[in-house]
């Protein structure tokens, strides 16, 4: 069991769910979007010293090189002020020149100590370091032009050891995404105006138990979050280890002779993995 003394992790994709001003589908792939940050650990403890976060977005072909950014802020106000930093000072940026504990890499992968900036931005914070872990918020940024998108990760940050018996959060391992009855990797054509079934199969053994703030275990919510470029699917969002949402082979362009489909599945305490993307022809 995962104990912990900091509240469920919440992963924030904040412009990843669709809300665009067309009302198009979560799932539409129509212009740039954030579809997941997977790090590792996802807690970050003394032994561990440092975290990896890799983005993983969508680009629309042709777009120009993005501006990428990461900020981290050791301990936010919370989702009511869409997670602003609680000590303006305390938060650091990717873009400073400065900055030396946020190193990003040329594919926009973040490597961060945050030991080191607490301790070199904000020290008195270490004086509520044994209350727990500070959930603290990596925020990653990615514009084109004059379209950005904003993507949030709450992680658990110790400046102390764990508790004894305290276990750390895993990401939800994919066992299998099959398109069409087949292997992802060898997918049969997209009908037009027809449809496919995409099932995404989450192992079971990563399905993990937690102890809340309120002190009650609970069990991790599997969901799945289901992306295309060409078509649409009929649910964007289920809920479970072993899902199956149906692509479906409409409103596709005539020049069009492939789709792209990603599948990310969530943990809802910061545990993400993706799949994808897979390449599925466009058929009569």
């Amino acid at each position: 069991m995962n104990r912990t003394l900091a509240v469920p992790l919440l992963a924030i994709l904040l412009a990843v769910a669709g809300c665009k001003n067309d009302f198009s589908p979560q799932s539409d792939l129509l212009d740039l979007r954030v579809l997941a940050l997977v790090a590792s650990p996802l807690d970050v403890t003394p032994s561990a010293g440092t975290v990896t976060i890799r983005p993983f977005s969508y680009v629309p072909p042709g777009s120009p090189t993005p501006l990428v950014e990461w900020t981290f802020c050791p301990l936010s106000v919370g989702a009511v002020t869409a997670y602003a930093c609680a000590i303006p000072a305390c938060e650091t940026s990717s873009l400073d020149p400065a900055e030396h504990w946020l190193r990003v890499g040329s594919d926009g992968t973040l490597t961060a100590s945050p030991a080191a900036i607490i301790d070199g931005k904000c020290p008195q914070l270490r004086l509520a370091a044994a209350q727990g872990a500070f959930q603290s918020v990596f925020r990653f940024r990615i514009t084109i032009g004059s379209e950005t998108r904003d993507a949030i990760l709450q992680l658990p940050v110790w400046l102390l050891p764990p508790p004894s018996g305290w276990e750390p959060n895993l990401p939800p391992v994919i066992l299998e995404v099959r398109i069409g009855g087949r292997p992802a990797a060898s997918p049969p054509p997209l009908p037009v105006n027809g449809a496919l079934p995409v099932e995404l199969i989450i192992d079971p053994a990563s399905v993990q138990t937690y102890v809340d703030a309120a002190g009650v275990a609970q069990t991790e919510t599997m969901t799945g979050y289901y992306y295309t470029d060409a078509g649409t699917f009929d649910k964007g969002v289920l809920t479970g280890t072993d899902t199956t949402s149906q692509l479906q082979g409409i409103g596709i362009p005539a020049t069009r002779t492939s789709a792209q489909v990603w599948v990310v599945a969530l943990d809802l305490r910061g545990g993400q993995a993706v799949a994808g993307p897979f390449t599925v022809p466009i058929g009569p």
